[in-house]
């Protein structure tokens, strides 16, 4: 009894230092500070900016009307007509329209040939083409939605007239030519915006890249300079390194929730980006995530012998980290072993449950399978963070 006391108070000396000094060392050096405080709150701030728009309004696009009749400047008011396009110039020729797209004046060009009207009012399908810039997706799907959206409108309605022409009432007629109403409701994201849909993901991603950067400079010069067998000279087995890494953990936490609770509370809302659920649920389920993600910088510390090594391995992890999220790109289409490897990061369930908590409105016991994988992901980190706290002190 009297050896676990002691093994108690040990405990809770190592843990209260812990936490203290990873406090004491974070406001101290000015790299880590700025990593881990400055940069999540200054980019979430920057990212929710840069995408605020949500969806590209008044792209320019030039036409090619080599019809030149009421049909043809009908179908080209109609695609003018889109938010989502604004017709910045004819050209004479597709020679001089695509002269302009070089020069970037224009993001597409919609030519209509010179047959246009007369193959309409025979009865025959005419075409017309659309050029867009397919190496950016956004353009390429303004441009081509706007052009499809305004060529079957005008279809509808010349189907309206003929059948009119046949003696049958407006209505019945609009009802013949188009038999099939569609009503699409955007789930989820109302106005099909960018900042919606990416947002959220990128701020699973920048808590994990600021939390494993700060451990990663803060351990690595903790490793280059002998402190941590200076701080805790008795604690090199492992129940003795495992109060250390529940209190350095403890403090990453607290400031992680306080950055948290200005995202949520600022950053989402002065967007307007939604927020469809309570503070309080989405913080209890990021818990677990923040821990998994200390816990997983302190197993890294086996790698980081350098403060700078911290900043050469992790600053590359971002961009994979996102892939692996199945958002940028689906699941489905990964290769299996790849899926696999994905959930020991503790971002690919992170995003998928705070994009469920926030955007969706579910609730913590709806994604259960999330938050206790978190946990899992969250014990198998510990596991490896205190052996790996337990070599480096011994």
């Amino acid at each position: 009894m009297k050896l676990f006391r002691n093994y108690i108070y040990q405990s809770s000396a190592d843990f209260t230092r812990a936490m203290l000094w990873e406090a004491k060392y974070i406001f101290r050096d000015k790299a880590v500070f700025f990593s881990f405080v400055m940069v999540s709150v200054l980019v979430s701030f920057l990212y929710t900016y840069l995408y605020s728009e949500e969806t590209l309004q008044e792209l320019p696009i030039g036409v090619v009307d080599a019809d030149n009749t009421a049909q043809s400047r009908q179908l080209l008011r109609m695609i003018d007509a889109n938010s989502g396009v604004a017709i910045y110039n004819s050209y004479p020729n597709l020679a001089e329209a695509k002269k302009a797209f070089q020069q970037e004046q224009i993001r597409g060009i919609v030519t209509i040939p010179s047959r246009f009207s007369h193959n309409l009012q025979r009865g025959e399908q005419p075409s017309i083409s659309v050029y867009a810039d397919a190496s950016y997706i956004l353009y390429y799907k303004q441009v081509l939605t706007a052009a499809k959206m305004a060529a079957v409108y005008l279809n509808a309605g010349v189907e309206v007239k003929r059948t009119s022409a046949q003696g049958k009432l407006p209505a019945q007629a609009t009802d013949e030519a188009m038999p099939v109403s569609a009503k699409v409701v955007s789930l989820y994201n109302p106005s099909s915006g960018y900042a919606t849909f990416l947002i959220p993901i990128v701020f699973v991603i920048i808590f994990q890249t600021t939390i494993l950067t700060a451990v990663g400079i803060l351990g690595g010069s903790m490793r280059e300079g002998n402190k941590l067998h200076k701080i805790y000279p008795n604690s090199h087995t492992f129940f003795g390194a495992l109060p250390i890494v529940m209190g350095k953990a403890t403090t990453y936490l607290g400031l992680s929730m306080v950055i948290l609770l200005i995202i949520l509370g600022i950053v989402m809302p002065l967007f307007g980006i939604p927020m469809r659920n309570t503070m309080l649920t989405t913080m209890v389920f990021m818990t677990p995530f923040i821990l998994s993600i200390v816990f997983m910088g302190l197993c890294l510390l086996n790698f980081l012998r350098r403060r700078e090594d911290a900043i050469m391995l992790i600053m590359y992890t971002s961009l994979p980290a996102m892939m692996l999220t199945g958002f940028s790109w689906p699941s489905v289409a990964m290769p299996e072993w790849l899926n696999v490897f994905s959930y020991i990061v503790p971002t690919t369930l992170g995003a998928k449950g705070f994009i469920s908590i926030t955007q969706m409105g579910a609730s913590l016991p709806t994604i259960m399978p999330y938050w206790l994988g978190m946990w899992g992901l969250c014990l198998f980190y510990l596991l490896l963070a205190t052996l790996t706290l337990r070599k480096i002190l011994r």
